[in-house]
């Protein structure tokens, strides 16, 4: 397989998508008060709860009703480029190509190295971190760091999108969705060819695909890529992040955290 796409738009974190404030109002709750979240990088699912990073380096922890709290304070995590929720801990990848593992409990944190300098996307799936980098190449990490190549190089130059999704990874090349299996490499299309030209950011939780359209309209996919639209077109036009946790979606909205089902 030799599917050779620019990958410099992929993101796991995924997630410069948006909702509008038109949203059904029985179908979405607001957490917290307006503009708590305005500072807001990255936020990840793990473990029950929500993760995030603010411009100024500080971590906080937040339950699904919306309750925060500081994990770390200012500059801790100020250079992070990418954040990625495994097995108990938070992954995050510094500008300088550094790739750090923090225990959520204990918030003991360890440096892996420093080989991961040219990632542009990683997510986390069976116990292993895939990453992809600049020249669209896969490579499987451990949590311990260890490192391995996935298939040929440049498989995956052309990804414009990475996704992890029950023992599968999920790619938009060219507009069209394909599933592979990172110990086989056997891949598949998915749908019709261009069916995910306009998406611009998803996330997954039990079972499904959760995709942002560059209109602003929402789809609900599932491991085999039929889909279905989840509210009216355009009414997630606004939203900056989204996550997915315990059959809930969280959005932020200029700096406002919402839950929604």
């Amino acid at each position: 397989m030799n599917r050779i796409l620019p990958v410099a738009v992929l993101l796991c974190t995924l997630f410069l998508i948006q909702f509008s404030a038109h949203a059904q109002r029985s179908r979405w709750t607001q957490l917290g008060k307006a503009g708590d979240w305005k500072n807001t990088v990255d936020m990840v699912a793990v473990n029950g709860s929500l993760y995030s990073i603010e411009t100024d380096g500080t971590l906080w922890k937040t339950d699904q009703e919306g309750n925060y709290e500081k994990l770390a304070g200012e500059g801790s995590f100020n250079d992070v480029r990418l954040l990625v929720g495994l097995d108990g801990y938070l992954f995050t990848l510094e500008g300088d190509g550094a790739l750090y593992r923090t225990n959520t409990k204990t918030l003991r944190w360890e440096k892996l190295g420093k080989d991961w300098k040219n990632t542009v996307a990683m997510v986390a799936l069976e116990g292993y971190l895939y990453s992809i980098e600049t020249d669209g190449t896969l490579y499987q990490t451990d949590k311990q760091g260890a490192w391995k190549q996935i298939g040929a190089a440049g498989s995956f130059k052309n990804a414009e999108l990475l996704g992890a999704l029950d023992g599968y990874l999920y790619t938009v090349e060219g507009g069209t969705l394909y599933r592979t299996s990172p110990k086989s490499l056997r891949w598949v299309q998915l749908g019709k060819a261009g069916d995910w030209e306009s998406t611009i950011g998803w996330t997954t939780d039990r079972g499904f695909i959760w995709s942002l359209e560059s209109n602003g309209t929402l789809y609900k996919s599932n491991a085999q890529g039929q889909y279905e639209q989840v509210g009216e077109e355009g009414t997630y036009s606004s939203m900056t992040h989204l996550a997915a946790l315990n059959n809930y979606l969280f959005t932020i909205e200029n700096g406002t955290l919402y839950r929604t089902r």
